[in-house]
Parts: C-alpha cells; structure tokens; sequence
C-alpha cells in the first residue's frame, strides 16, 4: 500500500467522521427538545375532583342547547358526610327514575352536585347555588294492635 493512497484513506475516514459527528450536533441544537418534567406522585388525599369541572352550560346557551332550567330536580335521600359536604345524593333529573349521584358530579347540562347535608343538597345552575330539601319523613305506622276476644 502505497504512502499516498494511506493518507487519502485517513482523510476519508476522518472526513466523514467529521461530518457525522456536525450532522449529530445540529439536529441535537435543532431539535429545541425540553427536558422532561419529573413526574410526581400525589398521595390520594391531596386530589381535589372538584377542582377539575368545568362548566359548559354558558357554551352550550350560546349554541342554541336548551338551558338547565328546563332541568327539574327532585331531592328523594341522601348519605351524608356531615363535616365536608361530600356524600351521594339520590335524584330524580325531569321525571326520570331517581338516580344517586356523588358530590361533584354533573347531574344535568349545567347542573353540578355541590354538597350534600343531611337533610338537604346544594346544587349549582350555571354558577348559581341553589338547596333542595329532602322531604321530611313520616312516623312509620304503628303496627296494628293484637284482637283479643
């Protein structure tokens, strides 16, 4: 191997080592990448599922939908959380069967379930709070007295 075709060979080799190595270094700048976030893990407490409702009733009024006042909502029970307003709620949505619904929960278009008491729920229509008491129960029968002859 002759000394002339050695350093064409070299110069070659280093040429296109040069130019992969520039091609790699401008995508690499080019790419304008982030690094990614770390991700961390929440313990279950610190949730907040109310936090993530978002109310569409004003879209939907703007795009001809009928509003929730066409909604009539009837209180029939509930399972209450005293201390924080959470529970379910048992409702019965423009004459359909009574359904139970958490706290937070969407109801109807418009219509969110904001708390639940013991003897009422606190509704939100379109940004407006609105309480539905439970109707009061009556005494249960007395059972009939024994016939004695």
């Amino acid at each position: 191997m002759s000394p002339a075709f050695a350093v064409r060979l070299i110069t070659v080799v280093l040429s296109v080592l040069l130019v992969a190595s520039v091609t790699e270094w401008l995508l690499r700048f080019s790419a304008r990448r982030t690094p990614p976030e770390p991700v961390r893990v929440l313990p279950a407490a610190d949730l907040d599922p109310r936090g993530q409702l978002t109310d569409t009733a004003p879209i939907a009024r703007l795009f001809g939908a009928g509003g929730s006042a066409d909604a009539s909502i009837r209180a029939l029970g509930v399972m209450a959380d005293e201390g924080n307003g959470r529970g379910i709620a048992v409702l019965a949505v423009s004459g359909q069967a009574p359904k139970a619904y958490r706290s937070g929960q969407s109801v109807a278009p418009g219509v969110v379930l904001k708390e639940v008491r013991r003897d009422r729920v606190v509704l939100a229509r379109s940004g407006m709070l609105q309480e539905l008491r439970i109707p009061a129960r009556s005494a249960p029968a007395a059972p009939p007295a024994p016939i004695t002859r």
